[in-house]
């Protein structure tokens, strides 16, 4: 893989590349039993709502309500989980020192990510926010990774130059429709060789 040189841009996905998101710690944050913790897992974290969450088209209350219909979960525990979920969102160390380095460096960087409205504007206040040009959450444009529309909206609304990009995300799926549209991509794995490679493409 090979980038333009001129005007070098990182597009970064959020969760698990710049925030940490862990399911298990999230739910043993809560101290409920184990049988609650698988259903929390399958119900809300690993049910079809979430996606729909993150795509804008419902909002945590109806997730709640729906969530509590289908299971035996109490919709207090469920709104519970909702605010860990959100709470547990803390930067990962080494991808801001990585951050700080491109910045300084002249590389513009940008943000795009599957993401609820109601968790964006939870982390919003984060200083980390301030070092992207620009900033695509899915939960308010209606559009969901790896959809192509997602993709297209960025690179149109902020005239990203695709030869000049490197988009770094978590998910294969996204990483694979990325590079179908003529976007570099890099599989991140959050290991020190991906922060070396990473490194070695951008600076």
């Amino acid at each position: 893989m090979t980038l333009q040189n001129q005007r070098k841009v990182a597009i970064f996905d959020l969760g698990n590349v710049v925030l940490d998101w862990n399911i298990d710690r999230i739910s043993s944050s809560l101290n409920i039993s184990m049988e609650e913790q698988n259903l929390l897992k399958k119900e809300l974290f690993g049910h079809s709502d979430w996606l729909e969450l993150d795509h804008g088209k419902v909002s945590e209350a109806t997730v709640a309500t729906r969530v509590c219909k289908r299971s035996n979960l109490k919709k207090a525990l469920i709104e519970r989980a909702l605010f860990a979920a959100k709470n547990s969102l803390s930067p990962i160390d080494e991808t801001l020192s990585l951050m700080r380095e491109l910045s300084s460096n002249g590389i513009s960087m940008f943000c795009l990510s599957n993401m609820s409205r109601e968790t964006y504007d939870h982390i919003k206040g984060y200083a980390l926010f301030d070092m992207f040009s620009g900033i695509v959450i899915s939960g308010i444009e209606g559009c969901l990774k790896p959809d192509d529309d997602s993709f297209r909206l960025i690179v149109k609304r902020f005239n990203i130059d695709t030869s000049c990009a490197l988009f770094i995300d978590d998910s294969l799926a996204n990483i694979e429709t990325a590079q179908r549209l003529g976007i570099n991509a890099f599989h991140f794995k959050r290991s020190p060789n991906c922060y070396t490679e990473i490194r070695r493409l951008l600076l």
